[in-house]
């Protein structure tokens, strides 16, 4: 069976149980146990069906059951649960992925210490190895090339193995996590390790044990540890939603974190963080959504054939309120300097993404764990990498000051050390120089900044680890065996743990304060919303309702909003003008025109209002009135060349022909475009003079941006205003034949 068909059709049993649609999940399920060819897990569907079936009968019978409620939920979850067996099983049986070869040999290994499950620690087949760690009296070699050393290094990776490819944790799972946790032989980033073991064992498989050790290990541990604990139940918490439910010991948990201080604002630093992560997949979707399908729209409208968007440029009719504060000045601790720090990383991931993409095919990223290692000081990577420096280098301010820095993730701290590795011996020096001089500076400006509080530590931790993430998903060379946490709309402040965790309005606030300012404005708009059925209708917020409405191209609804801005009294030139575009876009050019003539009061001199009247009155037709405000544009702004444009096309609707080839020779020593040949042309002929219409006309068909094909489509548009002008209909077929012979020839 096709891996994405195993994935849709256990995506789509788990949508069906949530939705309600038990007999269609159970047909479903049915399906997927044949293909697996395990028998006892049929014989299981069997007797939940027909548990379904008696509750139905009693039920429409009419019998009272005070208990069914709580056997029609324990039925939801022993449905998800084989889902969640079945399609281990087949992904195993069809996908030939490395992830179950692996699962294959510790299963193999676990089968040869007399186990097939880890039921308490001595039932581990590392239990020998761990023994020895565990003891008080065990001291860890500083030598990372230690025999010492490297046999706790092969403990730990065995550990993160373990966590990240058993399916459901046993008692002896707990046990040994519950050690983990509280043994200080394991340092912090052996336990960071071990937490991203168990966050991609439960995105992988879900197992409310795994829950409570994430839970476990936020709660108690180090802040290293701990912050990746909670952005592991945040990103599990999430993908499991719609089941959350049916486990009260899960959202019980839930209930009594959100006691802890501080949780509430952590939530918020991760929520944006993630944000800032998808801002590289905003750019390329904007590239294959927006500039991409503009490109080939082909048609041409009056607006592209006198190019107003470069009179009124288009993205000063979505330009955003100037008197919004922006999210950082309108909280005292929304990211503020945060904003400084993060600045070489393009909000997130996407400049050093780029950089360190090609470095991440070393074998040091061959293995799952090493994309989730910590940077710390004392390890065998960084030894590995500087082990031949000259003496004159100092590697411990180097590796202190790269351990330090904020700026960059753990991955690439690894992946720029082994690249230093190989680098030629002139280069390197140069390069370790550089870099170290620029690193101190950054750390050093850090240093300084309000990073020194704890709450701004956290952050750098969340920052750098989503970052890890985030690579991990994007570049592993197996990266098609792990489903992506950061594809999809990642709508978290939608989620039930969210629900649950907060309940600070403000916090809600800027979360749709950052999706609004970085554009993301359908969900802006979804809180945005729900902010105003609770009561708050602050101006701002219904204007960046309105507004949003308007970037998501909802004119009419946009409307409403504006004109209850309006009533607000503030901004009013801003709204007057947005309420012109939105009447402009429903193609009522006369209420548009209304209110554009209310901005032109409020400000008479504003350029782009007088180009927008003269829009408003061109589109009415009315071009001897359009003619006075774009001459009005034109002696506001002389260098703004293309009000040139317009002003000719009037003149040629007016039967002003002088005057209009007056203005396209003025335009045309400037800039022209295949429309302005063409337009230029028709001025020509009407003028009576073909030969030079005919030449402008092959111009026009020789831009880089058009052909024949093009050519004659837009100049079937026009056919009846040359008719309009005086042009004989009959001459019109005998001008296009005879260019289709001259670009033949």
């Amino acid at each position: 069976m096709n891996i994405n068909i195993i994935r849709k059709h256990t995506a789509n049993i788990n949508k069906l149980v949530a939705r309600k649609r038990i007999k269609e999940s159970l047909e479903l399920l049915g399906k997927l146990i044949s293909e697996s060819g395990m028998g006892d897990l049929y014989s299981e569907l069997e007797k939940l069906e027909s548990t379904y079936e008696n509750m139905l009968k009693y039920t429409l019978e009419g019998i009272k059951d005070p208990e069914r409620q709580k056997v029609y939920n324990r039925l939801l979850v022993s449905i998800l649960q084989i889902n969640d067996q079945v399609k281990e099983i087949l992904l195993s049986k069809n996908s030939g992925w490395q992830l179950y070869a692996l699962k294959s040999d510790l299963k193999t290994k676990q089968k040869l210490s007399g186990k097939t499950v880890a039921e308490n620690l001595n039932d581990l087949s590392f239990n020998k190895e761990l023994k020895k760690v565990i003891q008080e009296n065990f001291t860890l070699s500083s030598d990372p090339t230690s025999e010492n050393a490297k046999e706790f290094e092969i403990l730990v990776t065995d550990i993160y193995n373990h966590f990240w490819l058993t399916d459901k944790y046993s008692d002896g799972d707990s046990e040994l996590a519950e050690m983990l946790r509280k043994n200080r032989n394991f340092r912090w980033h052996d336990k960071s390790l071990f937490v991203s073991a168990i966050t991609l064992s439960l995105l992988r498989y879900f197992d409310i044990r795994k829950f409570h050790i994430l839970f476990d290990f936020y709660v108690d541990n180090t802040r290293e540890v701990k912050q990746r604990a909670l952005i592991g139940l945040v990103f599990t918490l999430f993908k499991y939603d719609q089941r959350l439910y049916l486990f009260p010991e899960i959202t019980g948990r839930l209930k009594m974190l959100k006691d802890k201080k501080g949780i509430q604002k952590e939530i918020e630093a991760i929520i944006i963080q993630i944000i800032r992560s998808k801002e590289t997949e905003k750019i390329s979707k904007k590239l294959r959504d927006e500039i991409i399908p503009e490109m080939v729209k082909l048609q041409p409208k009056l607006e592209d054939k006198l190019d107003l968007k470069n009179l009124v440029p288009e993205d000063l009719m979505d330009d955003k309120n100037p008197a919004w504060k922006t999210v950082f000045e309108e909280s005292d601790d929304l990211f503020g300097k945060v904003e400084e720090f993060t600045k070489l990383q393009t909000e997130g991931a996407d400049v050093f993404m780029t950089a360190f993409a090609s470095l991440k095919n070393f074998d040091f990223f061959r293995k799952t764990m090493n994309w989730f290692m910590p940077f710390y000081p004392d390890n065998q990577v960084i030894d590995e990498s500087l082990m031949l420096e000259e003496n004159s280098f100092d590697k411990v301010a180097f590796i202190d000051g790269l351990y330090h820095t904020g700026f960059l993730c753990n991955s690439d701290k690894y992946s720029f050390l082994i690249n230093v590795k190989r680098m030629p011996g002139m280069q390197k020096k140069i390069m370790l120089e550089l870099f170290n001089a620029e690193m101190k500076g950054m750390n050093e400006l850090s240093e300084s900044d309000e990073l020194i509080d704890q709450f701004s530590r956290d952050k750098v931790i969340y920052t750098q680890y989503l970052q890890d993430l985030y690579r991990f998903f994007k570049l592993y060379h197996n990266k098609a065996e792990f489903e992506d946490v950061f594809s999809g709309d990642l709508e978290l402040y939608n989620s039930l743990f969210f629900n649950i965790l907060v309940d600070d309005i403000t916090i809600l606030r800027n979360i749709a304060e950052y999706y609004f300012e970085k554009d993301y404005f359908r969900a802006a708009l979804e809180i945005y919303n729900k902010l105003h059925k609770q009561g708050i209708k602050s101006f701002e917020i219904i204007e960046k309702i309105a507004y949003s409405y308007q970037r998501l191209r909802k004119w009419d609804i946009a409307l409403e909003y504006y004109k209850q801005a309006e009533l607000f009294e503030k901004n009013r030139l801003w709204v007057m003008k947005k309420m012109g575009l939105c009447y402009r876009k429903l193609g009522d050019n006369q209420k548009a025109l209304e209110y554009y003539k209310e901005a032109e009061k409020i400000n008479s001199e504003d350029l782009y209002i007088q180009a927008l009247i003269g829009r408003c009155y061109l589109d009415l037709k009315d071009f001897e009135t359009a003619l006075k405000y774009y001459f009005k544009v034109e002696y506001l702004d002389s260098s703004k060349k293309s009000v040139l444009r317009p002003i000719a096309w009037c003149y040629f609707m007016t039967n002003k022909l002088k005057e209009s080839k007056k203005y396209y020779t003025k335009l045309f020593k400037y800039e022209a475009n295949k429309y302005d040949y063409m337009n230029f042309g028709h001025v020509e002929w009407c003028l009576g003079k073909k030969k030079e219409a005919i030449e402008l006309y092959v111009k026009s068909i020789q831009e880089k941006d058009n052909n024949l094909k093009l050519f004659m489509e837009a100049f079937h548009d026009d056919e009846q205003i040359l008719i309009q002008k005086g042009i004989d209909p009959d001459e019109i077929p005998i001008m296009l034949d005879y260019l289709q012979y001259q670009m033949k020839g």
